[in-house]
């Protein structure tokens, strides 16, 4: 993303002061002259050089929204001073006075929990706090607000002599003009399918057509750090209960136009990851078989599915006919006939439960696993959920008819290769990176 761009999305110049072991210096003396040792520092936030795997990938207004930002300085481990009011009315630069030399500097976006003078840095960006979604990912109009932060502690040496029009006309280092990248705490999950007509994958019916795809983001964490962490901690008292149910999956197979879901961050050591603390999706659609078994007739055993979609139906689990679509309407009325009560039509032994309303469940999906190959099996190991991070996943077959029900997980088993949907996902920092998966 363009510098550029930023200014017009209100991203702003951000000028404060730093010290280390030094007092702060407030100002000049009572005529405007300019302390002795003492200097100017103007900063600016910069969403394009992020610590990104891939290509950026735009974000749309509200997700890049500043509300109010501070720029922090720290001095033997506690926020010393705090910039948050702009000094420069023609380029919104914040500018501030300070002593030359190297001094620490954070950034944080759109807290609810302001910073303050005299607080630990560790307590206010080191330590794992309860984050809510009207936080991380405030999406209501005129309400946007999306915590952001600083990459990481960025020090910066501080030349002496630098005038407040100096610092506040300049634009590198010999100016004191610096940068400092922040990045969303948030992540962000879409889907997508732009194939309705699909193969089933475990039978000979010749397929149907899906409708009413959506995705429920299941297990999102409650904690996370305000900064992104060099090393994994694990966060005391964090859940994994945050949901968003019902998320439309885009049929035109645009990303950029599906519907998002917003999780906090979710990474553990890598042997750490089970089912109850990962991130993960499962998904629904209502399924139209094409091809379903005839009742009325053992010669002709299919016959082509005439009722709408949202009809239920049943899988024959057993018999000639295993495999293939029983529709529940068809074995009623099949049933009423003379002799027939209890019975199943010929080539059908055995069938399974009812997919109400033609409701289909596949998952649990991880959003973004890795798999580990040994002894010609696979397993996935891990399943991290980074912030800034978008995960699409393109849905590009789908192995019916899944599940009756929503799939559950079993809480304290290591992670399992998800069945019955093959994706391809692609992971952006608001970036883009391809990585096909096939669940089988």
């Amino acid at each position: 993303m363009k510098l550029s761009r930023l200014f017009l999305l209100a991203v702003m110049g951000l000028g404060l002061i730093a010290c280390t072991e030094n007092d702060l210096v407030e100002g000049g003396d009572s005529n405007g002259a300019q302390n002795e040792d003492t200097t100017y520092v103007g900063f600016t936030i910069d969403f394009s050089k992020t610590q990104t795997r891939a290509t950026t990938e735009t974000g749309t207004a509200a997700e890049q929204k500043i509300n109010k930002a501070y720029v922090i300085l720290a001095a033997s481990g506690n926020i010393s001073q705090i910039a948050e009011t702009p000094k420069g009315t023609s380029n919104n630069k914040y500018v501030l006075q300070t002593t030359p030399g190297p001094h620490d500097f954070y950034v944080v976006v759109n807290p609810t929990t302001e910073p303050t003078v005299g607080t630990s840095i560790d307590a206010y960006f080191n330590t794992g706090v309860a984050i809510g979604v009207d936080e991380f990912a405030n999406t209501t109009p005129n309400s946007e607000s999306f915590l952001m932060a600083s990459v990481k502690k960025e020090t910066f040496d501080i030349a002496d002599g630098v005038t407040e029009e100096e610092a506040l006309a300049g634009t590198d280092a010999t100016a004191n003009n610096f940068t400092i990248n922040v990045e969303r705490v948030a992540a962000k999950v879409t889907m997508t399918c732009n194939n309705l007509t699909l193969s089933s994958g475990n039978n000979n019916a010749a397929g149907g057509e899906i409708s009413k795809t959506t995705f429920n983001l299941m297990g999102g964490a409650t904690m996370a750090y305000r900064m992104a962490q060099s090393t994994i901690v694990e966060i005391p008292n964090n859940a994994w209960t945050y949901t968003v149910k019902n998320v439309a999956v885009a049929t035109t197979g645009d990303h950029t136009g599906a519907t998002p879901a917003y999780c906090l961050e979710n990474i553990h050591a890598a042997n750490s990851y089970k089912q109850k603390n990962t991130t993960y999706l499962t998904l629904q659609t209502t399924f139209k078989p094409t091809n379903v078994v005839d009742c009325a007739d053992d010669v002709k055993p299919l016959k082509t599915n005439t009722l709408a979609a949202g009809a239920p139906f049943y899988v024959v689990q057993t018999g000639s006919l295993a495999g293939n679509y029983l529709m529940k309407t068809d074995l009623e009325n099949y049933q009423k006939l003379a002799g027939n009560t209890g019975k199943l039509p010929a080539g059908v032994e055995s069938i399974s439960a009812e997919y109400e309303e033609g409701v289909c469940w596949f998952g649990p999906i991880w959003i973004n696993e890795t798999e580990e190959t040994s002894d010609q099996s696979t397993t996935v190991t891990t399943s991290p959920v980074v912030r800034n991070t978008w995960y699409n996943l393109k849905i590009t077959g789908i192995t019916l008819p899944g599940e009756p029900s929503e799939p559950q997980i079993d809480p304290e088993q290591p992670l399992t290769p998800p069945t019955d949907v093959a994706i391809t996902l692609t992971v952006q920092p608001w970036n883009f990176i391809d990585r096909p998966i096939e669940l089988q």
